[in-house]
């Protein structure tokens, strides 16, 4: 599975930078979403996501947690898993999941929900 990723350390690189950002973008959600006084119902949150600066938070935050996690899943998947062919179902799995709600999350969040 090692040599299928590589040396590792571009991911490795990944999965920390990308956690450190997903722990900054949960707290500036937190902030936005959830103490700004405003009560939490449709309406507020498609007027918020007629914002350009919702919008980026929210896609950020979409691709850098599917990313993260995905990888994460792989990860364990090769650490853990014996059949290569299991893992690699595993990495066409996690692949066309994370395309499959990138797609979704990106048109919900584009289109205002």
């Amino acid at each position: 599975m090692d040599a299928a990723r590589g040396n590792g350390v571009g991911w490795f690189l990944f999965q920390r930078v990308s956690g450190a950002a997903l722990i900054v973008l949960l707290l500036f959600h937190f902030a936005l979403m959830h103490f700004t006084g405003a009560s939490l119902d449709h309406a507020t949150a498609s007027a918020r996501l007629a914002s350009g600066l919702y919008r980026a938070v929210d896609l950020t935050f979409l691709v850098l947690a599917l990313g993260h996690g995905l990888y994460g899943v792989w990860a364990i998947a090769g650490d853990y898993l014996r059949w290569p062919w299991l893992r690699l179902a595993v990495v066409i799995a996690c692949g066309l999941g994370g395309l499959f709600l990138s797609i979704m999350g990106a048109v919900t969040v584009l289109t205002g929900g």
